[in-house]
């Protein structure tokens, strides 16, 4: 019998917050309730420049929950992400105008390529420590220099322009308002199978992976399967992430998908808060909004990345959405 299957987790709630009813699975709902109140309220906010942020801000945070099942939970670092939001990008696309499909079967499509590729790069998990690291550089780079060379298919370094408004059961997502609200609803069903699936049995396992794969061996996970499900269901949802980033842009170009994005999700996911589903939106919020900040001072743009790491990693080991939690235990613990 699996003990991750039997073992009741020892709680880490304090006691005080359990007094409010809120245990781990209860608090990661409250602070996405806000996080989802904050998009909702941000229509009202600014125009059509401040909900084209939004779509970009969305279509990364999920794409950052894709990667937080892989790093914060499973412990599988991945420098290659971003191949996969391209993938599910120049597959819907590609279905989109070649195959004449409309959106929702041409973004299974890309869905599914981007899970077919993820499937393939689980099997470097063969190679440990820091040569499965170099490996998933290296797909990525693969995947850039296909989407680059293969003009007759990606349009090379021009891209593929001329993309449609998504239109699903004859109503037109044209407009960007309704963009954005489609967007939000699949973040909302993304976060609600992936809080369900790590507060379960699996997300155990992914725990107990990420923390220690020789222990989670001895007390019987198969840490193989686990490994190869949590890097192609990271990829999977990556390129589901993918499908929405071409209608919000109305152009996809390989040089959207390259090492320097991979980055910047893995800096999502660790300002945010590793092994947080709350943290990496928290996480794609910051970095996609931040630079919007700096226009000025756009070359300094990595600099800028770079010192807010160190800044999250020295005064907040445990992101942005670690130090919530824990100003949250101290305010309540006083009022216990």
């Amino acid at each position: 019998m699996n003990p991750i299957s039997t073992t009741t987790t020892t709680t880490t709630t304090a006691p005080s917050a359990a007094r409010f009813g809120l245990g781990a699975h209860g608090k990661d709902w409250l602070a996405f309730a806000l996080i989802i109140a904050g998009f909702a309220a941000l229509p009202l906010l600014g125009g059509g420049f401040t909900l084209y942020l939004g779509c970009i801000i969305i279509y990364f945070a999920i794409a950052a929950l894709g990667l937080q099942i892989m790093v914060g939970f499973a412990g599988q670092l991945s420098l290659g992400h971003a191949a996969f939001i391209g993938i599910g990008a120049y597959g819907t696309v590609i279905a989109e105008q070649r195959l004449g499909l409309s959106f929702v079967p041409a973004s299974l499509i890309g869905t599914l390529a981007a899970t077919l590729a993820g499937l393939v790069m689980a099997q470097l998990i063969r190679l440990s420590g820091i040569y499965f690291k170099i490996a998933t550089f290296g797909f990525g780079i693969i995947v850039h220099q296909v989407m680059t060379n293969w003009v007759g298919l990606t349009g090379g370094t021009a891209g593929l322009k001329g993309i449609q408004p998504i239109e699903i059961l004859g109503f037109s997502f044209a407009s960007r308002i309704w963009l954005y609200r489609l967007e939000l609803g699949a973040l909302v069903v993304i976060y609600a199978l992936l809080l369900r699936l790590t507060h379960g049995r699996i997300g155990r396992a992914f725990r107990a992976l990420g923390q220690n794969e020789a222990a989670a061996r001895s007390i019987g996970v198969r840490t193989t399967l686990y490994r190869m499900a949590a890097i192609t269901l990271g990829c999977a949802i990556a390129g589901f992430a993918g499908t929405f980033m071409p209608h919000v842009m109305r152009f996809v170009s390989p040089e959207t998908f390259n090492w320097h994005e991979s980055l910047v999700l893995l800096i999502m996911i660790t300002v945010g808060g590793l092994a947080s589903l709350p943290g990496a939106i928290i996480g794609a919020v910051v970095m996609i909004a931040l630079p919007e900040y700096m226009r000025e001072l756009a070359e300094y743009k990595m600099l800028a990345y770079g010192l807010l790491l160190i800044v999250c990693l020295t005064l907040m080991p445990k992101g942005v959405a670690g130090a919530v939690d824990g100003v949250w235990r101290r305010v309540i613990g006083r009022g216990a």
